[in-house]
């Protein structure tokens, strides 16, 4: 398929993207508070009732357009914590964030979270599920609205038709979530930092920094439909301009020094950071949603899928994956009836946050 299809395809595959759904910044802000730094008794305590969904204002946080949001919390019964990050598209240029809006634009608060809120008890948010292992864990649900795989520490200004500014400070979003997720939930026995396609992004950029609000506590990273694909698997034509407009590498380049060239490299980086922890990406080989926004045919992309997995995954005991063959885009929904090479994705998650044996399963 031809780039300028692709490109016209991205319109349309913004929705697909998501799920079922630090101060004020200022144009050129680029500085990111450093991830080590993060003082995880900041903030205050959110108070929530156990098994309902409770909205979270965050001052200073925003959307593209430069409106405060926040992100909502769900305490279960456990002492298990569960972040997700929202899944919703992406955009780094004047075209792809003003003319195509490739990626879900704010506003986000309260009343857009009410309607998400009936749409995501599936997956690992279903409670009534008994085979569920997140069942009973604390909920952080992370929605998205900044463009930048939440990964941006940015005010970009793009010229095009007229000038415009957009917020891409989803990390700086997430930094000043954590002050308030840490102090609620300080001491937590274990960790899970997920997310679906965006989010599956935003789940890996920020997990160091999430590792290091929760030292004691035992964490796994699950990247659902959210591949950061070696090499030119990621375009420089698309790579370039998120370090350029989001400062990505205000939040990569501290961990992997070879990422602007490879950015599957942050997948050795984290597993070697943090050996004790468990690390996978779940992934369609075709998945179309992906290989648009990476303008690449679905046999390119697959090739590429597999590549990543066998330099980046095989060799590393702690990562491994979950692929399916298909089209399926984001997998968390459906872990309770996904099944790959006879093996249930529900019961795959269940023996790798549990610390059973673990394997990739690839098709």
């Amino acid at each position: 398929m031809k780039r300028v299809a692709l490109l016209g395809l991205l319109a349309l595959l913004a929705g697909a993207c998501g799920s079922p759904a630090a101060g004020a910044h200022g144009p050129g802000d680029g500085g990111t508070p450093d991830a080590g730094a993060t003082d995880a008794s900041a903030g205050a305590p959110i108070s929530a009732t156990p098994g309902t969904w409770t909205w979270v204002d965050v001052p200073g946080s925003a959307c593209d357009d430069g409106t405060p949001t926040g992100f909502a919390v769900n305490p279960g019964a456990g002492d298990d914590l569960l972040v997700y990050f929202e899944g919703g598209g992406a955009c780094w240029d004047y075209t792809t964030c003003f003319v195509l809006k490739s990626a879900t634009q704010g506003p986000v608060g309260k009343a857009q979270w009410a309607t998400r809120a009936t749409q995501i008890n599936v997956g690992p948010f279903d409670r009534a599920h008994a085979t569920n292992a997140f069942r009973a864990s604390s909920y952080v649900y992370i929605p998205y609205c900044t463009g930048d795989l939440h990964g941006g520490s940015n005010v970009a200004t793009y010229t095009g038709a007229d000038t415009r500014m957009f917020h891409h400070v989803g990390h700086l979003n997430a930094v000043t979530y954590l002050a308030r997720i840490a102090a609620t939930w300080p001491h937590p026995s274990r960790v899970v930092v997920s997310g679906t396609s965006a989010g599956g992004f935003g789940a890996t950029l920020n997990y160091d920094m999430f590792r290091a609000a929760f030292p004691a506590a035992k964490m796994a990273l699950v990247d659902d439909a959210g591949p950061l694909l070696e090499g030119e698997g990621v375009p420089s034509g698309v790579r370039g301009p998120w370090f350029a407009n989001w400062k990505l590498g205000d939040l990569v380049d501290p961990l992997c020094a070879g990422c602007r060239t490879d950015l599957s490299g942050l997948y050795t980086a984290l597993a070697t950071r943090h050996p004790q922890d468990r690390l996978a990406l779940l992934s369609a080989l075709t998945d179309p949603v992906i290989s648009a926004y990476f303008m690449l045919s679905l046999d390119q992309f697959q090739t590429d899928l597999r590549a990543t997995v066998k330099d980046r995954f095989d060799p590393t005991p702690n990562a491994h994956v979950y692929v399916l063959t298909g089209t399926q885009h984001g997998l968390l929904p459906t872990t309770a009836t996904t099944t790959s090479q006879s093996t249930l994705l529900e019961t795959w998650l269940d023996a790798m946050v549990n610390d059973r044996a673990w394997a990739s399963v690839v098709p």
